[in-house]
């Protein structure tokens, strides 16, 4: 999720204070009462929120972290918090073995059915990062013809739910892969 903020003491202290930061929710980035009411919100929408210690940094405040300010113990914060975007992920097979992460919007409802010849760029990478392929990046286009078996079953059924010009990333367990 993206999302604009500016976090306040009770006095109207600046402490935190962002033009779009992107984050996942869950993974504690932010304290709990923030990434809850992000759950709650639309694209676009603004909130202002009054969030209590112990739903905030609780009775050990926070110490100032780079360009943000300290917060003491006990605060009560308040908010200012607009949704920008989010990137939802999808489960491809009812297993949810192989994710996709819509990073940028393809355009057209058209996608590519089986017998279709498509071109794709792709870079495959292990879970430690490790880089094992590269294709239609230096070297030119890359295609294959989709339910052919050309490439392994995670990547034609990623690509079967795409749109022309769509970019994603894609997580495929061993079952789809090699």
């Amino acid at each position: 999720m993206t999302v604009k903020y500016e976090v306040c003491l009770e006095d109207g202290t600046l402490v935190s204070k962002s033009h779009g930061v992107e984050f996942t929710v869950g993974d504690g980035y932010f304290f709990p009462a923030f990434a809850e009411a992000v759950k709650t919100m639309k694209k676009g929408e603004q909130v202002l929120l009054t969030v209590k210690p112990q739903y905030a940094f609780g009775e050990d405040g926070r110490s100032a972290v780079d360009s943000e300010g300290a917060v003491p113990p006990n605060a009560t914060l308040h908010i200012a918090l607009e949704l920008v975007s989010w990137k939802s992920v999808a489960h491809i097979t009812k297993d949810e073995k192989i994710l996709k992460k819509i990073l940028k919007e393809g355009e057209g409802y058209d996608r590519p059915y089986n017998g279709t010849m498509v071109q794709v760029k792709l870079i495959g990478k292990l879970e430690d990062g490790m880089i094992f392929v590269k294709k239609g990046h230096d070297e030119g286009s890359f295609e294959f013809k989709v339910d052919e078996g050309q490439v392994i079953d995670g990547l034609e059924k990623t690509v079967k739910t795409m749109k022309k010009g769509e970019h994603a990333l894609t997580t495929v367990q061993p079952e789809y892969a090699f």
